[in-house]
């Protein structure tokens, strides 16, 4: 599956977890696996949100 692009633009790690609905660790980790990508203030959080929305489904499968 291709992941989807979408920009958004957020000048911290707190503005980043409130667009992708998760907490500063896991935006960190996020960016450490280079999943969400920036450009300055400009990130994209498409490939984050697909790699989100996965690992919820896959915890809410298993459980």
């Amino acid at each position: 599956m291709e992941s989807r692009n979408e920009l958004v633009v957020a000048a911290s790690s707190q503005d980043l977890s409130e667009v992708l609905g998760c907490s500063q660790d896991v935006v960190e980790d996020l960016r450490d696996m280079g999943i969400v990508a920036s450009s300055g203030e400009l990130w994209d959080v498409g490939p984050a949100r697909d790699y989100l929305r996965d690992a919820a489904w896959a915890g809410g499968f298993w459980e």
